[in-house]
């Protein structure tokens, strides 16, 4: 009865430190999977978005886009508008108002796109990343006194007037004083939930060495720990997946939210186009996340494979195939299960 008691009490122990082993390989294998997705985050926002330069490179062909082209028309038609200050009733400026609408976008929608402009362009880009961001503390973050960000397109608005004012109906426009902020176009309104999550990733890449080195320690402390590595390697690799799933569906559910946050059409296209354009880095990144954890997945189920094709073959199997006997555990000693052949119930010896 002791012996029984004892093999109990052991049984009971062997199989709670298999369960708080697989329950901590659980608790890494969660901080890898969600590290994994704060690292390909900050890692984007370091390279890109808090980078000028790349910033700048990202959104290069921004202005070939013709919602965006659109939506630079469409204010310098307006600033037009208010230089000649044209009633809405009178008889007479309708015609004006017509050659503006008319005149305007074509001529907008060609000195953006063209080559000589390529700098003015870029500098534009560059003076709006700075408004994006601001240094506090040390720290890229969003700027909170920016309520918007916006582009200087004032060079490219003159050139337009330059250019329309050769017709008869718009000459008129080259004696007038163009208004302080003609030519500057709203590409972003800031808000709040926006500028916390950017200063959190901003708060974060400074720990980004920290967090990668965190997620290959906890990665091989449940490769060690877990009772069945092959399970952990294919599990983290499945996790890594599914992060990067939900951060695909958070990109295309913020693009899908501009349509929601944005009244005209034009200004959403063009928002949307501005997000394709900022977010295809980080896209590229996740869709690299997400071959990375199937190839986990893949070779977690390989190596399982293997292990039980090819590995070491437990006693009791081997202790049978050795003998071709009929084994069965029975208590030995402290009452630990030995192997022992089954003697015969009926014996019968040879008579000499």
């Amino acid at each position: 009865m002791e012996d029984y008691f004892q093999q109990l009490v052991r049984s009971w122990r062997s199989v709670t430190s298999r369960t708080v082993r697989e329950a901590v390989a659980v608790l890494l294998l969660l901080i890898v999977v969600f590290g994994s997705g704060f690292t390909a985050l900050t890692t984007y926002a370091n390279l890109v978005v808090f980078d000028e330069d790349r910033f700048t490179e990202e959104l290069a062909g921004i202005f070939d886009d013709e919602d965006v082209q659109n939506v630079v028309a469409t204010s310098f038609v307006a600033a037009a508008t208010e230089m000649a200050d044209l009633p809405v009733t009178p008889a007479g400026s309708a015609g004006a108002q017509q050659a503006i609408q008319q005149e305007i976008p074509p001529v907008a929608g060609r000195l953006l796109t063209a080559e000589a402009n390529n700098r003015l362009l870029e500098r534009a880009v560059r003076q709006a990343h700075g408004d994006v961001l601001a240094v506090m503390g040390g720290t890229l973050v969003a700027n909170p006194p920016v309520q918007s960000v916006e582009v200087d397109l004032g060079p490219i608005f003159n050139q337009v007037l330059a250019e329309i004012v050769a017709d008869e109906e718009l000459a008129f426009l080259d004696s007038v004083t163009p208004p302080p902020d003609a030519g500057v176009v709203t590409v972003l309104q800031r808000a709040e939930p926006g500028d916390r999550f950017w200063e959190f990733l901003g708060q974060l890449q400074d720990r980004r060495s920290s967090t990668i080195t965190l997620i290959l320690l906890c990665g091989i402390g449940a490769l060690l720990i877990s009772p069945s590595r092959t399970r952990v390697l294919w599990g983290i690799g499945a996790g890594i997946v599914a992060m990067a799933g939900i951060l695909g569906v958070g990109i295309y559910g913020s693009r899908a939210l501009l349509a929601v946050l944005i009244d005209n059409t034009d200004t959403v296209r063009a928002a949307q186009s501005i997000h394709e354009a900022l977010l295809g880095d980080l896209s590229g990144r996740l869709m690299d996340m997400a071959l990375i954890g199937v190839l986990m997945i893949v070779v977690g189920a390989a190596a399982g494979w293997v292990w039980r094709r090819f590995g070491p073959t437990p006693p009791e199997e081997k202790a049978l195939a050795v003998s071709g006997g009929d084994f069965h555990p029975v208590p030995h000693g402290g009452g630990s299960p030995m192997l022992q052949r089954r003697r015969p119930l009926l014996s019968v010896s040879k008579v000499p």
